[in-house]
């Protein structure tokens, strides 16, 4: 509990100033790459049933050949409760000669913020580890995702973590452009948004935001200009990795069950005031298909 034994500064008006935690917050990148949903239970579940083959011919007088459809993976989203509050001593709150307890409440709404970025970025920085799988266990990003037809396995990862270029991104453009359904049908997807640490920020903008090609001495018009939308995320905890997002296509969700919710109170008895903020919501990835992604590190990767 915040005191005034504690807080003495707080209660003397000789000081210029006193700082109160009010630096400038990053942008809110997580609604630009999730799928945003809202939930009124206590999880939510996805599943999928997969579309045909192609048709095949069918010869005069011969009955129609059938084709089942195949059931796909299943995904839970649990939605996980957060929380914190703080308490204040009456006196400290009406002695305050800065007003800094008084905007103490609205740190709390930082915290929220933070948390929020922190969690959903996790869904990213975990997409190559198995620590975190889809419903086809194996992780977001994967040289090895399954068909659920039993067929040949897909890949949405750089086996051998191509770093970001001008070069790499064509190749990595052309497999992500080649993802197939679980029925091995070709499927049309396009990168649109490119996901990046800050560290990548420069070279991305290089790569897509010059009106000519990067690193060439001749003028040849850049092929790749404004091509995607640059995201950098100052919450990626990789310095290399980078991810190609179809905003039509890609499946990586995010739930509210409860936004966040502000409450205040005082104790009958003591006049302690009370604040505490609370929301609670889930996120995940309920297929890989609209993401290709790469460690961006040079190494192999088979996972």
């Amino acid at each position: 509990m915040a005191v005034k034994s504690y807080f003495g500064d707080l209660l003397e008006p000789g000081f210029r100033k006193i700082f109160n935690d009010a630096f400038k917050e990053t942008e809110r990148v997580f609604t630009q790459v999730f799928r945003m949903n809202s939930s009124s239970k206590q999880d939510e579940r996805d599943s999928a049933v997969s579309g045909f083959g192609l048709l095949v011919p069918k010869p005069a007088g011969q009955p129609i050949q059938y084709e089942d459809p195949v059931q796909m993976y299943d995904v839970l989203y649990t939605h996980v409760t957060y929380a914190k509050g703080f308490k204040i001593e009456k006196e400290l709150y009406d002695d305050d000669q800065y007003n800094i307890m008084n905007k103490k409440p609205d740190a709390l709404g930082r915290a929220a913020r933070r948390t929020e970025e922190t969690q959903a970025a996790a869904i990213w920085n975990n997409a190559f580890s198995t620590t975190q799988l889809g419903g086809d266990a194996v992780p977001l990003a994967s040289t090895v995702h399954p068909r659920a037809d039993g067929g040949t396995s897909q890949s949405n990862a750089s086996s051998t973590g191509l770093a970001l270029s001008e070069t790499n991104y064509e190749t990595v453009k052309l497999a992500m452009r080649r993802q197939r359904d679980d029925k091995g049908m070709r499927i049309d997807v396009k990168p649109t948004t490119l996901l990046v640490p800050i560290d990548l920020e420069k070279a991305a903008n290089i790569i897509f935001n010059s009106k000519l090609r990067s690193n060439t001495a001749d003028n040849d018009m850049n092929p790749y200009l404004n091509e995607v939308k640059v995201i950098p995320w100052i919450y990626l905890t990789s310095a290399t990795a980078y991810f190609l997002i179809d905003a039509d296509q890609h499946q990586v969700s995010w739930f509210w069950r409860e936004k966040a919710n502000f409450k205040q109170d005082e104790a009958f008895e003591t006049d302690v005031a009370l604040f505490k903020v609370r929301e609670r919501f889930s996120a995940g990835f309920s297929d890989w298909r609209g993401v290709y992604a790469s460690r961006g590190d040079g190494a192999a990767y088979s996972d």
